[in-house]
């Protein structure tokens, strides 16, 4: 049974995301929304653990990298592909006006952000 979310909100209106128990809760709704033209998909937030549904245009899957670190001392998000990592970097110069440039990860396979 999905819920609204206390700590994830959208970027389109700021209204409380809606969070599914699991993936294939979060793939059956987004089956349904998608037979009306919907282009859904789930995935699970790196904020919050749970799994939510995004348009597919805005899906940049990554995982935290075991070696690398931004400037907060966080892990860095790793993306699978360079085109994913550049996706992402225009999502956020869009919607945040921050410019990051994509470059690959000297101990993983996979592409980082960064704002040097």
């Amino acid at each position: 049974m999905s819920r609204k979310s206390d700590s994830c909100f959208s970027k389109r209106n700021g209204k409380p995301l809606t969070v599914y128990a699991s993936k294939s809760e979060a793939q059956q709704s987004a089956n349904y929304e998608n037979q009306y033209g919907r282009n859904l998909v789930p995935y699970q937030c790196s904020k919050c653990g749970e799994w939510h549904l995004s348009p597919k245009d805005r899906q940049t899957p990554s995982t935290k990298c075991r070696h690398c670190t931004g400037f907060a001392g966080k892990h860095k998000d790793l993306y699978e592909s360079e085109a994913d990592a550049g996706r992402r970097a225009a999502i956020l110069k869009k919607e945040e006006g921050i410019s990051l440039t994509v470059y690959k990860c000297p101990y993983e396979d996979g592409w980082h952000l960064t704002k040097g």
